[in-house]
């Protein structure tokens, strides 16, 4: 049995108010913190492949700068089966117990973004917020930490999660 024209129509329909509502990660001129006052995350470091079904890079290595940050590079594989590599600087905040990490792609020091990281045994679950939820831009680091620990904890800050194995 064929499908309706209207019932192709409320599918169309459907899939285009999922992207509607589905921001991208939120972009920021400023860090939610200074660089200074974070330690490194012995965790974090290592190689993460997405699933799947993750929006994100294929694959993250993150790796110790310092005592305070991280150098990371995100692989992804284009359509067209080529690979591209970007390498960011990132450290992290905590905000309400919850680790973010800030980070920016080398090169770009004014346009920070951020995820929320959660890591159970060989599993990474990432957050980026919403900027659905996000809209104004901030001048300073304390407002936007005083603008996450506002609003960190309502329903919509966060995109769904992507899920990242760690492989080393």
């Amino acid at each position: 049995m064929k499908p309706s024209i209207k019932s192709k129509s409320l599918i169309i329909t459907g899939m285009i108010m999922i992207m509607a509502m589905t921001g991208c990660p939120y972009e920021s001129p400023v860090p939610l913190s200074n660089s200074c006052n974070s330690t490194v995350d012995p965790a974090l470091i290592g190689t993460w492949v997405y699933t799947p079904k993750a929006v994100v890079k294929d694959t993250v290595e993150i790796m110790k700068f310092n005592d305070h940050e991280y150098y990371m590079e995100f692989h992804e594989r284009g359509q067209n089966g080529i690979r591209s590599t970007s390498r960011s600087r990132g450290f992290v905040t905590i905000i309400k117990n919850q680790k973010i990490i800030n980070y920016c792609e080398l090169g770009k020091p004014d346009k920070f973004m951020f995820f929320k990281y959660e890591i159970r045994d060989k599993l990474m679950k990432t957050f980026s917020p919403s900027d659905n939820f996000i809209k104004q831009p901030f001048k300073s680091s304390s407002e936007l930490s005083d603008f996450f620990t506002k609003n960190i904890d309502k329903q919509g800050f966060y995109e769904p999660p992507d899920t990242a194995i760690r492989v080393k």
